[in-house]
């Protein structure tokens, strides 16, 4: 894709402004949200990193859909360190980002070519304060022993069911961590009734869901379990 012109740039800022407003987002950087979506659909000519082919469909399917992460965390204090996992594009991480700007970031990323994809579009925006690790989730605690208990914030989204990627963060997160999962908004029962026993397992709690819909009438849930 070539560079958008500034008539489309323009554009898809007033419509992520638009929709964070809808959803009840608070501020962020939509600019640089905006370039970093632009940069991801550019990369995503040389390595599949999303199936937008165009900047206005990315901005709604992988930055819109992003937003509500604000809503799961809750009015409390910044989150100080977040995992992005299985991030495959950057995002919903790179939000999270320009949400809590003094957050510690890492996007964690299994496939080392799509790692590297990401890491060039945070540099084409100038995100050099976000992170890529390029392992698989299991081997998060082997490269950085240092986010045992300590994240306060896990983002999951289009990664797997609830119970293993659960399972998976739950050793991550500190007193009150929550870990944040993307679903469709008619969630599977069975589904639910796994990772629900899954968390408890692990010593994690449900929070009441976060439902939102996107502007092309698509529903969506945020899943959210917090440790105690």
């Amino acid at each position: 894709m070539s560079d958008p012109s500034a008539e489309e740039v323009v554009a898809a800022v007033r419509a992520l402004r638009a929709e964070a407003a809808r959803l009840c987002a608070p501020a962020l950087d939509d600019a640089t949200l905006v370039a970093y979506v632009a940069a991801v659909v550019d990369e995503n000519e040389r390595i599949n990193l999303t199936g937008a082919k165009s900047l206005a469909v990315a901005i709604e399917i992988l930055a819109v859909d992003a937003l509500p992460v604000a809503l799961a965390w809750g009015g409390r204090a910044p989150p100080r360190r977040i995992i992005d996992l299985g991030t495959g594009n950057g995002l919903p991480g790179v939000v999270a980002a320009l949400f809590w700007p003094d957050a510690e970031i890492l996007l964690v990323e299994r496939r080392e070519k799509k790692a590297r994809a990401v890491e060039r579009c945070l540099a084409r925006v100038g995100l050099a304060r976000i992170h890529v690790l390029a392992c698989d989730g299991r081997e998060v605690l082997s490269e950085r022993p240092d986010v045992a208990r300590a994240v306060d914030l896990v983002t999951v989204r289009a990664v797997g069911d609830l119970a293993p990627t659960t399972k998976e963060a739950a050793p991550w997160l500190g007193s009150r961590g929550r870990v944040v999962h993307w679903k469709a908004g008619a969630l599977d029962a069975a589904e639910r009734a796994v990772g629900d026993e899954a968390a408890r397992a692990a010593r994690l709690s449900r929070v009441p869901d976060v439902e939102f819909s996107l502007a092309s009438g698509a529903t969506r849930r945020l899943v959210t379990y917090e440790a105690t």
